[in-house]
């Protein structure tokens, strides 16, 4: 499980959306001065487009979710080794020492880090400070604050890591019940993505359809129609526009609800419009 920073974040989001603004001025240069044949129709460059600039920062972020979350639960678990070390009566970095040598996943590697800085002489708070920086996760600046009060107000460590150890379950409890309760309001934002597509494939089949039988019957017989301007693969392409519109506002609000951050919800965005994409392409 990899650990992503601001900075890598920021180069691939850069990256992404360069290609992608690259992918359309190529195509519009084309359509202005080249008029070249093309392999694909405007709207599946459109998709595309879309695809290059969503899917690397949303794999990207989905990693970086996954890491900080990995860390924050093995958070309690390693304050609880801590106060078993300080059963002993060794200092808290001592224990913090001892505790580090356990499993913790990916925050083992930044324990030893904080180890590491403190067997060189750094100071113990600026160590614990740079620690909840590099991870920068709510529960480990919480845990690096309480950590430098037990340091400074020294005596017996064990009980009060406990209570610590308690607390941050109590925390994460909560956290967990919050997700789960507000998964309900993420499904909701599927559910009305799917009748926004199935609304327009009603209107597709149905109404605009017969207008366009009607359309062309009318013509050969020799009539005039009065909507004759109406074009049905016209009116497809607005709605699969509307339809990507839709999946990407949907998904940032998906995000925002489900994990209490807009960048979480880019996964969502890039399913929603790969999804109206098939929808559009192979049953509209």
């Amino acid at each position: 499980m990899a650990r992503v920073t601001k900075k890598e974040k920021m180069f691939v989001a850069v990256v992404s959306i360069l290609i992608a603004v690259i992918q359309l001025a190529t195509f519009v240069a084309n359509a202005l001065f080249f008029r070249s044949p093309l392999i694909f129709t405007s709207d599946q460059l459109l998709f595309l487009a879309l695809i290059l600039a969503i899917f690397p920062p949303s794999i990207v972020n989905y990693l970086d979710v996954r890491w900080r979350m990995s860390v924050d639960k093995n958070i309690p678990e390693f304050l609880r080794e801590l106060s078993e070390a300080g059963r002993t009566g060794v200092t808290l970095t001592r224990a913090l020492d001892l505790a580090s040598k356990r499993r913790y996943g990916p925050l083992s590697s930044e324990l030893k880090r904080v180890v590491s800085k403190l067997s060189w002489g750094a100071n113990f708070e600026e160590t614990l400070k740079s620690f909840a920086d590099r991870v920068e996760t709510r529960l480990a600046r919480r845990t690096a604050i309480l950590l430098t009060e037990v340091n400074r107000s020294g005596g017996d460590i064990r009980e009060v890591l406990e209570v610590i150890s308690k607390h941050m379950r109590e925390l994460q409890t909560i956290e967990e019940e919050r997700r789960s309760e507000l998964r309900t309001y993420v499904g909701i934002v599927y559910v009305a993505f799917f009748i926004f597509l199935f609304i327009d494939y009603v209107l597709l089949k149905t109404f605009f359809a017969r207008i366009e039988e009607m359309k062309t019957a009318v013509t050969e017989g020799g009539g005039m129609f009065s909507m004759q301007e109406l074009d049905v693969k016209t009116v497809t392409s607005i709605m699969f526009h509307m339809s990507v519109i839709q999946g990407i506002f949907g998904g940032l609000v998906a995000g925002k609800m489900g994990e209490g951050a807009i960048g979480a919800g880019m996964k969502h965005c890039l399913l929603m419009i790969v999804i109206a994409f098939l929808a559009f392409t192979f049953i509209m």
